[in-house]
């Protein structure tokens, strides 16, 4: 930055300084923007007249002092303005916590410094994370994910939501999506009774931290738990999914409202509003089947279960039903992820489908 800061000095060239926050920060890129303005308005208003024959920067500037008219007022207002450009950069940085260069934290650093957490006391870390309770304006969750709504950004860790397992964390002003997967549900009841004053039953979060250790058999045939055509994961309008937070998969684009069990296997849990289902097969495969894209918000309507947590199935015995064409008309998308969550990239590959 100190090579950046002296080409834009000497020369005049910006774009290196400028580049390294307009995209994780554009916002200073706005304040930028307007200041400029403001100091071209009020050289204007003292008369200057300097020209410039590159980029107008230091050597520009003393070169052509001579031929310039109130040409020293550049100078107080380039000090003054360094002063209002630095409060107020200063300001939003930190009201928005803005990672600019500088300000991105080593995870990898945080989590070998600090010991592991107890699994027991995972919502209470996670509510600390998010800023405690008096920052928690909304606390919602779907089966892959915590959504938080916060009075202060600033005060939520990303880096620790991290370390206390979420695969990552979305951030949109005020409101947080952290991925702590299957488990998402179970987290948010904890966290919801640690603030009434009570005691959360840790039981369904400690389940799921179990489960994907165990590895699933090789050499499993799935058959596609809808009909429609396939689209590629990376395809899927959801972060969460497209960026294959919650594992390796592919998503259907159905065409009718029917899931089937993919195998012979076991249902793990259903979402209370049942738009998503958690199986597992005979040979320990994890499957996670979400119908739709933000269907939770629909709070089950057009949805109806056929089976139960913990019953088990036959493949291609019917699991759930829905509207397809209500979901279509309500939902932001039909697309229907099904992620395979304790399979690898590698493993994926092995993967038959029929």
């Amino acid at each position: 930055m100190i090579s950046a800061a002296l080409t834009s000095m000497l020369t005049g060239i910006t774009e290196p300084v400028e580049f390294s926050f307009l995209f994780v920060a554009p916002v200073l890129y706005l304040i930028n923007s307007i200041l400029a303005g403001v100091i071209f308005v009020v050289c204007d208003l003292f008369h200057v007249r300097h020209g410039y024959t590159f980029s107008g920067g230091g050597i520009d500037y003393v070169l052509n002092y001579g031929l310039s008219t109130n040409g020293w007022v550049v100078i107080p207002v380039g000090i003054v303005f360094a002063f209002i450009y630095y409060y107020l950069f200063r300001f939003a940085i930190l009201k928005w916590n803005l990672k600019t260069p500088g300000r991105e934290t080593d995870e990898a650093d945080q989590t070998e410094a600090k010991a592991p957490v107890a699994k027991d006391q995972l919502a209470f870390h996670v509510l600390q994370a998010l800023g405690g309770q008096q920052n928690i304006a909304n606390l919602d969750a779907c089966i892959t994910r915590l959504r938080v709504t916060v009075h202060q950004p600033s005060q939520v860790s990303k880096d620790e939501l991290k370390r206390l397992g979420a695969v990552g964390v979305l951030e949109v002003n005020n409101n947080f999506q952290a991925i702590f997967g299957t488990k998402s549900d179970a987290l948010k009841d904890d966290i919801k009774t640690i603030m009434a004053g009570g005691v959360p039953d840790t039981a369904a979060t400690l389940e799921t931290e179990t489960d994907k250790q165990q590895k699933p058999a090789s050499g499993e045939t799935f058959i596609y738990p809808l009909k429609g055509e396939t689209v590629s994961l990376t395809d899927v309008p959801d972060q969460v999914f497209s960026e294959k937070m919650m594992g390796e998969g592919f998503a259907i684009d159905p065409s009718e409202g029917k899931v089937v069990a993919p195998a012979d296997g076991e249902i793990v849990s259903i979402f209370p509003t049942k738009h998503a289902i958690g199986f597992m097969s005979a040979g320990g495969t994890e499957i996670l089947i979400h119908v739709g894209i933000d269907t939770v918000k629909l709070s089950g309507e057009g949805f109806e279960a056929h089976v139960t947590s913990g019953q088990a199935v036959k493949q291609g015995e019917l699991l759930l039903t829905f509207d397809l064409d209500y979901i279509k008309q309500h939902a932001a998308s039909a697309v229907t992820p099904v992620i395979f969550t304790n399979v690898s990239e590698e493993d994926m590959k092995h993967i038959q489908m029929k």
